[in-house]
């Protein structure tokens, strides 16, 4: 069959839908079709993995799908479901018609943006967070550092659940119990930025009591939580009108972050993200270190500010070097900043701990003016005088090539890192190459480089076309798991 359409499109090769690995079959018939000009997709819930990719490509949720025919955000984008019994459900969306494509022959065409978090509805990483709810809060931490989900009312009804990008938006997994009151259920939550909805007889509620709320991508909105993790505090000033602190994680907003006053000064609980961050007091309108904190550093422009680390410490050591007056690290976790991280010279070199939240970085050192990599770091990006460092904190995937054990040079890029060229230098490994990343969840295209070469994966059969006609290769991280049922 032969239709017409343009789209500013995402072109996938469904490869592992088939044994095969070539081009030549790469689309089953029944998966997906043009019918009436619109682009038909069939979702199939007995046919395993074909199934579960579907449904992870779409950001589709198989309790939501099949028990109560929701497609989520895709409905925003022009898709409808067209049919759906026991097995199987169909969605379909109209197509222009501007140029000529022969599904016989051609990949899986499907349009719209993919997002990077593979999880429907998990938001992003946010720098901070700060709960607002009318009244009593609705959801809270215990003594256990749990949190609790408490929904007033609705005493009639027969089955309430909770449903949230911590559960996947489950409509079954996660069942609330009965009170005299209401109705409650403990979670262990990590702290971060949580999206959630309750399901009162099959009705879908957004908590009214919850003043944070983000659209859900429907008609409605999610109500918003943060779990939190730190708290500020400066002791004495109990004469001071007005504390606010103020830092790198909300662009040194002076306005925003208002302590609360305590018997012996002033404190804010709040949700910081994993990493370094600077900050400073504001006072009556004056701007003041942390007098609790003997953790202070230079901003590069003759001024200092507070620090303060959330999350695991990793230490950057330089051998060698003893001669040298003073060494600044630097990297693209601090802006390139040349002042601010001053090395402490250690017996064989320097050294510097800092908290870094999981990601891939680049870095350099300077010592005594000059810009060096790291002479003990295989791992670098770039090359000639713009040659950085990579330091992968919490590295979740490998990505290796067990081939070309004669090359030079092998250097990965991927949307990952923005199809850096030249991009991540491998590293010789068991007559192969390897490089560690931190990949959050979601899906990515990369390549390798060989000698100059652009090659996609041997190894992986799943490809996705590029502009240029020469495919991608597409690997897919899953989420984490972010609670545990109490």
């Amino acid at each position: 069959m032969r239709t017409t359409f343009t789209y500013r499109i995402i072109v996938i090769m469904l490869c592992w839908l088939f044994t095969s690995t070539s081009l030549e079959g790469q689309i089953a018939a029944d998966v997906v079709r043009v019918e009436n000009d619109s682009l038909m997709i069939r979702i199939d819930n007995r046919k395993g993995e074909e199934y579960k990719n579907l449904l992870f490509y779409f950001g589709l949720n198989e309790d939501s799908l099949f028990n109560y025919k929701n497609i989520g955000p895709l409905a925003k984008e022009g898709w409808a479901l067209t049919h759906i019994d026991k097995h199987v459900a169909e969605i379909g969306k109209p197509i222009s018609t501007d140029s000529l494509i022969n599904w016989g022959s051609q990949p899986v065409i499907f349009n719209g943006n993919i997002p990077l978090e593979g999880t429907p509805g998990y938001p992003a990483p946010v720098p901070y967070g700060l709960n607002n709810f009318k009244g009593t809060p609705g959801v809270f931490e215990n003594k256990n550092d749990e949190t609790v989900f408490f929904l007033k009312g609705n005493m009639d009804a027969k089955n309430v659940l909770l449903s949230g990008n911590f559960n996947n938006w489950s409509t079954s997994s996660t069942p609330m119990t009965k009170t005299d009151t209401g109705w409650v259920m403990v979670l262990k939550l990590k702290p971060g930025k949580y999206f959630y909805k309750y399901i009162v007889d099959g009705t879908w509620i957004h908590d009214t009591n919850n003043e944070l709320k983000e659209d859900d991508g429907y008609t409605g909105y999610n109500s918003t939580y943060f779990h939190y993790n730190h708290t500020f505090r400066l002791k004495g000033y109990t004469g001071a009108k007005n504390v606010i602190v103020s830092g790198s994680f909300n662009g040194w907003n002076e306005k925003e972050l208002k302590l609360k006053k305590t018997t012996d000064g002033w404190a804010l609980d709040l949700y910081l993200r994993e990493g370094t961050h600077a900050y400073k007091f504001i006072v009556d309108g004056e701007w003041i270190l942390d007098p609790a904190n003997p953790v202070v550093r230079p901003d590069g422009m003759g001024h200092f500010n507070s620090f303060i680390g959330v999350g695991d410490t990793t230490l950057f050591i330089l051998n060698g070097y003893t001669s040298a007056r003073l060494v600044i690290l630097t990297g693209s976790f601090n802006a390139w900043n040349t002042a601010e991280l001053e090395m402490k010279k250690i017996s064989g070199g320097w050294e510097l701990p800092y908290v870094l939240a999981p990601g891939n970085y680049e870095y350099k050192y300077i010592v005594d003016g000059t810009w060096i990599s790291d002479p003990q770091n295989p791992f670098t990006t770039g090359k000639n005088e713009e040659t950085n460092s990579c330091r992968i904190v919490g590295a979740n995937y490998n990505f290796m090539l067990e081939a070309f054990p004669n090359a030079k040079e092998v250097l990965l890029s991927g949307s990952f890192n923005n199809w850096a060229d030249p991009g991540y230098r491998m590293m010789r490994s068991d007559g192969g190459w390897r490089f560690p990343v931190y990949l959050p969840a979601g899906k990515y295209t990369y390549k390798f480089v060989v000698d100059g070469n652009w090659i996609l994966d041997p190894a992986n059969p799943l490809i996705e076309e590029n502009e240029h006609g020469t495919g991608n290769s597409v690997i897919w991280i899953e989420p984490q798991e972010q609670f545990m049922e109490k």
